[in-house]
């Protein structure tokens, strides 16, 4: 089983906070964390972009607030033919007029509590 690099997260844990968990096997993790990227070498939070200030991301909001820009990869095509995008922890982007594979720059127009709605408003 394959995991997307953006799905990983390697860090510390704070009491009192809940956390999803994964396991793997000794020696899978490493080497694209070290880097900063996923295995393609696109950032899923580049430098420059707006991120929530003094929030960290918990189970009850989402980790984006609307009218905020993210620069994202585009993975997969939903239902309706929106592109689908993922921002750490896997929470789910739809995108208008995009296809797998391109890079762009993103303002959330709608933020729900399991996945947004964003329009593109640039290339990456």
């Amino acid at each position: 089983m394959e995991i997307p690099e953006q799905e990983i997260d390697v860090g510390s844990l704070e009491e009192g906070k809940r956390y999803k968990v994964a396991l793997f096997e000794a020696g899978e993790v490493g080497s694209a964390e070290d880097t900063g990227s996923n295995a393609s070498g696109f950032t899923s939070q580049p430098s420059g972009t707006q991120q929530r200030p003094d929030k960290s991301p918990e189970l009850d909001q989402p980790p984006v607030d609307e009218g905020e820009i993210r620069e994202v990869e585009i993975e997969d095509i939903g239902e309706k033919g929106d592109g689908i995008a993922r921002i750490p922890p896997g929470y789910v982007v739809f995108v208008e007029k995009t296809s797998p594979g391109d890079r762009v720059r993103i303002k959330i127009t709608e933020a729900r509590d399991n996945f947004a709605f964003a329009e593109v408003v640039g290339q990456v």
